[in-house]
């Protein structure tokens, strides 16, 4: 009897989070005004590691399988556009990250929020692969926070809208 061997290098595999590394994301939404119009903002961070088994190359680790369900880029590059991954129901918003029987629900995004996304209005997702610092409180820590991953390597980014009805994705 001989083995076979299986090639899956032109085959690669996309790994999304688990339901557990999951729980422990933190969610910061906002909206930006600039000179182009409106774009609400999705910032997704990790809580620090708490459990057993958390660390920070695991938070690390799962920040960029994320990332890269999501198909995000770097912050040198100008955010493309993902898709449609965003969805709205009964004024629950939710991000589908690839997996296919589960949705990251967005809890208590604020209703102007909501109001750009359920109008269609670009969202900008940024993943961290750094977990949620505990000293951000103000807008301007958050800022700051962000500043110094996107100049460290540590964010991604892209841009979504809300899926409609009519989206076969």
């Amino acid at each position: 009897m001989t083995s076979a061997h299986i090639d899956l290098t032109d085959h690669p595999t996309q790994i999304t989070p688990s339901l557990g590394f999951l729980a422990g994301l933190t969610y910061t939404v906002g909206i930006h005004r600039g000179e182009a119009g409106a774009v609400a903002q999705l910032l997704m961070t990790h809580a620090q590691p708490r459990r057993r088994g958390e660390t920070l190359d695991w938070i690390d680790a799962g920040m960029r399988a994320l990332s890269a369900c999501l198909d995000l880029r770097p912050t040198t590059e100008a955010p493309p556009y993902v898709g449609p991954w965003l969805s709205v129901h009964r004024g629950v918003a939710s991000l589908d990250y690839g997996n296919e029987d589960w949705r990251m629900c967005i809890p208590e995004p604020g209703r102007a929020w909501l109001q750009h996304v359920t109008d269609g209005g670009p969202v900008r997702l940024l993943v961290v692969f750094e977990p949620t610092p505990g000293n951000c409180t103000t807008q301007e820590e958050w800022g700051q926070f962000v500043d110094a991953s996107a100049a460290a390597g540590k964010l991604r980014w892209g841009t979504t809208r809300i899926r409609r009805p009519w989206d076969l994705r």
